[in-house]
Protein backbone atom coordinates (compact mmCIF):
# COMPACT_ATOMS: atom_id res chain seq x y z
CA UNK A 1 0.00 0.00 0.00
CA UNK A 2 2.85 2.38 0.84
CA UNK A 3 4.53 1.44 -2.44
CA UNK A 4 1.34 2.24 -4.36
CA UNK A 5 1.10 5.66 -2.65
CA UNK A 6 4.76 6.32 -3.43
CA UNK A 7 4.31 5.50 -7.13
CA UNK A 8 1.18 7.66 -7.29
CA UNK A 9 3.02 10.55 -5.64
CA UNK A 10 5.97 10.10 -8.00
CA UNK A 11 3.76 10.06 -11.08
CA UNK A 12 1.88 13.10 -9.77
CA UNK A 13 5.22 14.81 -9.14
CA UNK A 14 6.25 14.04 -12.70
CA UNK A 15 3.10 15.58 -14.13
CA UNK A 16 3.46 18.61 -11.85
CA UNK A 17 7.06 18.99 -13.02
CA UNK A 18 5.95 18.85 -16.65
CA UNK A 19 3.27 21.46 -15.96
CA UNK A 20 5.83 23.64 -14.18
CA UNK A 21 8.26 23.43 -17.11
CA UNK A 22 5.47 24.19 -19.58
CA UNK A 23 4.25 27.16 -17.51
CA UNK A 24 7.81 28.44 -17.08
CA UNK A 25 8.38 28.29 -20.83
CA UNK A 26 5.13 30.17 -21.45
CA UNK A 27 6.07 32.74 -18.81
CA UNK A 28 9.44 33.40 -20.41
CA UNK A 29 7.85 33.63 -23.86
CA UNK A 30 5.43 36.25 -22.53
CA UNK A 31 8.24 38.08 -20.78
CA UNK A 32 10.30 38.12 -23.99
CA UNK A 33 7.26 39.36 -25.92
CA UNK A 34 6.71 42.11 -23.35
CA UNK A 35 10.33 43.29 -23.58
CA UNK A 36 10.27 43.12 -27.38
CA UNK A 37 7.08 45.19 -27.49
CA UNK A 38 8.49 47.80 -25.10
CA UNK A 39 11.62 48.03 -27.23
CA UNK A 40 9.70 48.28 -30.49
CA UNK A 41 7.26 50.88 -29.17
CA UNK A 42 10.15 52.94 -27.81
CA UNK A 43 11.92 52.75 -31.17
CA UNK A 44 8.76 53.68 -33.07
CA UNK A 45 8.14 56.62 -30.73
CA UNK A 46 11.72 57.80 -31.23
CA UNK A 47 11.41 57.47 -35.00
CA UNK A 48 8.10 59.36 -35.15
CA UNK A 49 9.26 62.12 -32.82
CA UNK A 50 12.64 62.25 -34.54
CA UNK A 51 10.98 62.51 -37.96
CA UNK A 52 8.75 65.36 -36.84
CA UNK A 53 11.73 67.13 -35.28
CA UNK A 54 13.75 66.65 -38.48
CA UNK A 55 10.95 68.28 -40.50
CA UNK A 56 10.92 71.20 -38.07
CA UNK A 57 14.71 71.49 -38.24
CA UNK A 58 14.67 71.37 -42.03
CA UNK A 59 12.13 74.18 -42.40
CA UNK A 60 13.79 76.20 -39.66
CA UNK A 61 17.16 75.78 -41.39
CA UNK A 62 15.72 76.93 -44.72
CA UNK A 63 14.23 79.94 -43.00
CA UNK A 64 17.51 80.85 -41.27
CA UNK A 65 19.48 80.30 -44.49
CA UNK A 66 17.13 82.54 -46.48
CA UNK A 67 17.16 85.19 -43.76
CA UNK A 68 20.98 85.15 -43.67
CA UNK A 69 20.99 85.25 -47.48
CA UNK A 70 18.91 88.43 -47.50
CA UNK A 71 21.15 90.04 -44.89
CA UNK A 72 24.32 89.10 -46.81
CA UNK A 73 22.74 89.75 -50.24
CA UNK A 74 23.65 86.20 -51.29
CA UNK A 75 21.43 83.18 -50.74
CA UNK A 76 24.43 80.94 -51.38
CA UNK A 77 26.32 82.35 -48.39
CA UNK A 78 23.26 81.92 -46.16
CA UNK A 79 22.99 78.24 -47.03
CA UNK A 80 26.74 77.72 -46.63
CA UNK A 81 26.68 79.30 -43.18
CA UNK A 82 23.81 77.07 -42.03
CA UNK A 83 25.56 74.01 -43.52
CA UNK A 84 28.78 75.03 -41.72
CA UNK A 85 26.95 75.23 -38.40
CA UNK A 86 25.54 71.73 -38.95
CA UNK A 87 28.99 70.44 -39.91
CA UNK A 88 30.44 71.93 -36.72
CA UNK A 89 27.69 70.33 -34.59
CA UNK A 90 28.26 67.00 -36.35
CA UNK A 91 32.00 67.09 -35.71
CA UNK A 92 31.53 68.03 -32.05
CA UNK A 93 29.13 65.15 -31.53
CA UNK A 94 31.39 62.78 -33.45
CA UNK A 95 34.47 63.55 -31.39
CA UNK A 96 33.07 64.46 -27.97
CA UNK A 97 29.43 63.38 -27.69
CA UNK A 98 29.34 59.78 -28.90
CA UNK A 99 30.09 58.32 -25.46
CA UNK A 100 27.41 60.47 -23.85
CA UNK A 101 24.81 59.46 -26.43
CA UNK A 102 25.66 55.75 -26.03
CA UNK A 103 25.48 56.10 -22.25
CA UNK A 104 22.10 57.86 -22.42
CA UNK A 105 20.60 55.21 -24.71
CA UNK A 106 21.93 52.31 -22.63
CA UNK A 107 20.71 53.84 -19.39
CA UNK A 108 17.24 54.47 -20.85
CA UNK A 109 16.75 50.92 -22.09
CA UNK A 110 18.36 49.44 -18.96
CA UNK A 111 15.92 51.49 -16.90
CA UNK A 112 13.00 49.90 -18.77
CA UNK A 113 14.30 46.38 -18.07
CA UNK A 114 15.13 47.09 -14.41
CA UNK A 115 11.66 48.55 -13.80
CA UNK A 116 10.09 45.36 -15.16
CA UNK A 117 12.30 43.14 -13.01
CA UNK A 118 11.52 45.16 -9.87
CA UNK A 119 7.79 45.00 -10.62
CA UNK A 120 8.01 41.22 -11.04
CA UNK A 121 9.95 40.84 -7.79
CA UNK A 122 7.36 42.88 -5.89
CA UNK A 123 4.56 40.71 -7.26
CA UNK A 124 5.90 37.83 -5.16
CA UNK A 125 6.57 39.87 -2.00
CA UNK A 126 3.87 38.71 0.36
CA UNK A 127 3.90 37.26 3.85
CA UNK A 128 4.06 33.64 2.72
CA UNK A 129 7.53 32.16 2.76
CA UNK A 130 8.70 29.15 0.78
CA UNK A 131 8.59 26.98 3.91
CA UNK A 132 5.01 28.06 4.63
CA UNK A 133 4.07 27.22 1.05
CA UNK A 134 5.58 23.74 1.34
CA UNK A 135 3.87 23.11 4.67
CA UNK A 136 0.47 24.11 3.29
CA UNK A 137 0.69 22.28 -0.03
CA UNK A 138 2.36 19.00 0.92
CA UNK A 139 0.40 16.48 3.00
CA UNK A 140 2.12 15.38 6.18
CA UNK A 141 2.64 11.74 7.10
CA UNK A 142 -0.55 11.51 9.17
CA UNK A 143 -2.77 12.59 6.26
CA UNK A 144 -1.61 9.82 3.89
CA UNK A 145 -4.15 6.96 4.01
Amino acid sequence: MAFKMLTENLSESGTKLQEYIKNSAEYYKLRLFKHAMKLSTSLINMLVLGGIFMLFLMFFSFGIAMWLGRILDSMLFGFFIVAGVYLLVFLLILFFGKKHIDKAILSKFSELVVEDIEKEEHMFDDDVSFEDFNEKKLPNENEIP
